[in-house]
């Protein structure tokens, strides 16, 4: 009897899928590349594009995120309309360098300001991503908010659901199929060029954007060129690019790779509940069966066509629409909601859920000191921001009678809504005098003046070729500041001069 060893059976060859080549044999086929399920979802396996039709679910998680998309649809159009203190409530002047937020006026030199703001949202998007994952993008994304409840609202309208909406992307074109699709896309470009415009208003305020465009519209090319420009943008991102925003060009979505730990919430299906799936059909005695019918209501309801059984992928952008499809299907079949559910990794692997640990709560430490920071020097700021600088283009000049003479020019920058009138004097040191070009100076509200200064002192004051001098800057309005500045002059050791330097 001879022993032999029997050969391990061979795999059967996936068959390549694609168009072959005319004359060539199938091995050959031109799209010979991985499985589907491999692929990005919007991606079919030969590299064409796959458009999203997504059904929508109005369950409780959809209606939160409509309040939301509403609320900042209004604040968007309200934010360059509503007047706070006699200006929009976000006007960003450019041309006069004046940003007016929400009453207060400020200038490109709040450094600390402009400093403590961008500290607090870079702290704020750590901490956000870190704890609550992606519930960003599902929420309050403007990608995602104007998309989901403002276009494809609009598309659904205008060609109707998903399934006829794929019926009409197949027909032949005909005279009904030019006509609903000429209509949606005018409405895309009307709705592109109010978003557009709202925006540039933010710049340009209505009031004078409005006014220009009727009566001078040749002399706003800068406006009509970037009003041309956004709306096109938006038709192209919001028409065509969609959910390729945000799995292919949003860079939040790669850094929440880095951001996210076991305990950042996610949107997750629970596999120890649901597998094996097995479609109500397929569900007979003795075969095993978890609470999944494999309806693939979850994978129709994603915008970016996520299949959330298979495990956290970098497409899902929390929109919970997943959610909230398979309590519907849950409901129906009589059995427990939260076989896909808001969770963390942790949580998954049967730990219990931490909100608050010494990452997050790092972060939060730091955007309170960054935000509390923003609060105190905007709560704090004076009247007026007085700065001095120097002036001419010399350093100083000896005169006739044995003093130095220093030019400035002053600026001040009056903070409040009212006109102010500013006083100009020198306190040290001993000797000195000072001449301002006008005295006092008048700085309407939110505005800037520059004056020009020449302060004058003795040679004799000079140390190593320089005074600290002191200003006092007062107003009718009762500001009053201190300002201290550097004089320069000759190194006494080296003899009077009589000749300019």
């Amino acid at each position: 009897m001879t022993n032999a060893v029997a050969e391990p059976p061979r795999a059967p060859e996936r068959e390549p899928r694609g168009e072959a080549l005319p004359g060539l044999p199938v091995r050959d086929r031109i799209f010979d590349v991985a499985p589907e399920e491999d692929l990005l979802y919007s991606i079919s396996a030969d590299g064409k594009r796959k458009f999203m039709h997504p059904i929508v679910h109005k369950g409780r998680f959809w209606k939160i995120r409509r309040a939301i998309a509403y609320g900042l649809f209004t604040l968007f159009v309200a934010l360059p309309v509503v007047p706070v203190g006699g200006f929009p409530a976000v006007f960003l002047d450019l041309d006069a360098r004046r940003f007016h937020v929400f009453g207060g006026t400020f200038h490109p030199t709040d450094n600390l300001l402009l400093a403590a703001f961008g500290l607090g949202a870079i702290v704020t998007v750590f901490f956000v991503g870190s704890t609550f994952g992606r519930m960003w993008c599902g929420y309050a994304c403007p990608q995602t908010v104007y998309l989901e409840f403002l276009f494809r609202p609009i598309e659904a309208f205008l060609e109707g659901g998903p399934l006829k909406q794929r019926k009409l992307n197949a027909a032949p074109w005909s005279g009904r199929k030019l006509a609903i699709k000429a209509a949606k896309w005018s409405a895309f470009t009307v709705v592109a060029l109010l978003m557009a415009s709202t925006f540039v208003a933010y710049f340009a305020g209505w009031k004078g954007l409005l006014a220009g465009l009727s009566t001078a519209p040749l002399e706003m090319k800068g406006a009509l060129f970037t009003i041309a420009l956004l709306s096109g943008a938006i038709v192209f991102d919001f028409g065509w690019f969609r959910d390729q925003m945000c799995t292919i060009a949003c860079p939040y979505g790669r850094l929440q790779n880095v951001m996210a730990d076991q305990d950042t919430i996610l949107v997750a299906y629970d596999a120890p509940r649901g597998d094996p799936k097995v479609k109500v059909r397929d569900r007979v005695d003795g075969v095993l069966a978890g609470d999944c019918i494999d309806c693939r209501s979850c994978v129709n309801a994603c915008p970016t066509g996520t299949d959330i059984r298979r495990g956290l992928q970098p497409e899902c952008i929390g929109t919970a629409q997943c959610i909230d499809a398979c309590e519907e299907v849950m409901i129906g079949q009589k059995k427990p909601i939260g076989l896909i559910k808001y969770t963390s990794e942790r949580e998954q692997k049967g730990g219990a859920r931490r909100i608050w640990r010494p990452r997050n709560l790092a972060y939060l430490a730091l955007l309170t000191i960054a935000w509390g920071t923003l609060a105190a020097l905007v709560l704090l700021r004076g009247d007026a921001l007085v700065e001095v600088v120097r002036g001419g283009r010399e350093p100083y000049r000896l005169l006739p009678n044995g003093q130095v003479a220093n030019q400035q020019r002053v600026r001040i920058t009056n903070q409040l809504p009212e006109t102010q009138k500013f006083t100009i004097e020198v306190l040290s040191p001993k000797g000195a005098s000072l001449v301002v070009s006008d005295s006092p100076v008048v700085v309407e509200p939110a505005a800037l003046e520059t004056v020009n200064a020449v302060t004058t002192v003795p040679q004799g004051v000079f140390v190593e070729g320089q005074i600290p001098v002191r200003y006092l800057v007062t107003s009718d309005k009762g500001f009053r500041k201190e300002v201290d500045f550097l004089l320069l002059g000759p190194f006494n050791d080296s003899g009077p001069a009589t000749e300019t330097r």
